[in-house]
């Protein structure tokens, strides 16, 4: 991977940290050595706050105390949430293993997903990459993966509502008779034939559009919910219904920094005299090439464009010198294209905006 964001000279001496070069915006941060190698990688939904905090007068661990004393740069990559920070940071880690993130890089360590079977009628189950799943049933693969999620009380509180919703089944075979959660109507027990094949194929399309992208409805509903049960002091139930209310809108946050997709693909936002380039390889964002000249960048085109979809901006398509890279301009800024080319604005206005920037 290049570097990412390497717009100021590194030197030997000892990190000076500067709160005004680090947004209060969620992304990644990049621990980088005297060598220019990133030695931690991590993610915030403020960087600027979750960066002051590794350089409070405080007494830091060993290991901790150490990598601080060998940053020489932090660079950053920002992104428009909290979940779309969560799944850079993985996509980072595992493209850099970092030294100071072996606890990342391990095989047997992923975040939290939720997978659908690919049973014929569909289970909602708890899933996580390079481990053994045994919800899914020996040898299976997901028919879909729904996340990621930060933590496993987020996705479990998920797949408690949408049991709730949708009266999926969680049994791991079907039997002939049916279980307490049929007999109390919280299953639609295919069971014992109250739903057809046709019927509950349906309902999982509805369950899986959920997870995808929870209506605005049901978060209005649940909030409803809490603050009625707050106002009659069943403050437990409301505890319950906050925790769900989190869940759902975590769950909405659209992400673009890994997609289901083949292909390499180069998005460039660029201004008279400037651009920015994300790189994406079969639908995994890991790289944001620095703010650089026009012609620079369009000689790294030139380079990558033979096998890349190259995306860009309004000026970077009818700018001259553009005009021998053939740049797709998105329709739509909520179309998956529109959404990378606003990733590649926010890093664009934040090194632009370095470049100029005063000392608090």
């Amino acid at each position: 991977m290049s570097n990412v964001m390497d717009i100021t000279r590194r030197s030997e001496a000892a990190f000076v940290f500067d709160s005004c070069r680090y947004p209060e915006h969620p992304g990644c941060y990049l621990m980088k050595n005297a060598a220019n190698e990133v030695i931690y990688v991590g993610k915030a939904n403020s960087l600027r706050s979750r960066l002051a905090s590794y350089f409070r007068r405080s007494a830091e661990p060993h290991r901790k105390a150490e990598m601080i004393s060998r940053i020489r740069e932090i660079d950053v990559f920002l992104v428009r949430n909290e979940r779309e920070a969560l799944v850079l940071e993985s996509n980072l880690i595992r493209s850099l293993q970092p030294t100071y993130n072996s606890r990342f890089t391990h095989e047997k360590d992923s975040y939290y997903y939720i997978a659908r079977t690919s049973e014929s009628f569909p289970r909602f189950v708890p899933f996580r990459k390079r481990r053994t799943n045994y919800a899914l049933g020996s040898g299976d693969e997901p028919a879909a993966l729904f996340g990621p999620y930060v933590g496993w009380r987020l996705r479990d509180r998920l797949l408690a509502i949408l049991r709730q919703e949708f009266s999926l089944r969680t049994c791991h075979t079907i039997g002939d008779e049916a279980c307490v959660r049929a007999q109390s109507d919280r299953c639609s027990a295919p069971c014992i034939g109250r739903t057809s094949e046709k019927n509950y194929t349906e309902i999982a399309r509805r369950a899986s559009r959920f997870l995808r992208r929870p209506p605005a409805r049901a978060l209005r509903d649940l909030g409803h919910s809490m603050a009625q049960a707050a106002d009659e002091q069943s403050f437990e139930e409301a505890a319950t219904l906050r925790d769900q209310l989190r869940a759902l809108e975590h769950a909405a946050l659209p992400q673009v920094a890994e997609r289901t997709r083949q292909g390499r693909m180069d998005v460039v936002y660029a201004d008279a005299d400037r651009a920015v380039r994300l790189s994406i390889d079969d639908g995994i964002l890991t790289s944001l090439e620095s703010l650089a000249p026009i012609d620079e960048v369009i000689a790294e085109l030139k380079v990558v464009g033979k096998g890349s979809r190259l995306i860009g901006n309004g000026f970077a398509a009818e700018a001259s010198r553009f005009r021998a890279i053939p740049l797709q301009v998105p329709r739509s800024a909520t179309s998956y294209i529109g959404q990378l080319l606003e990733i590649a604005r926010l890093n664009f206005d934040h090194q632009a905006t370095l470049l100029e920037a005063k000392p608090c």
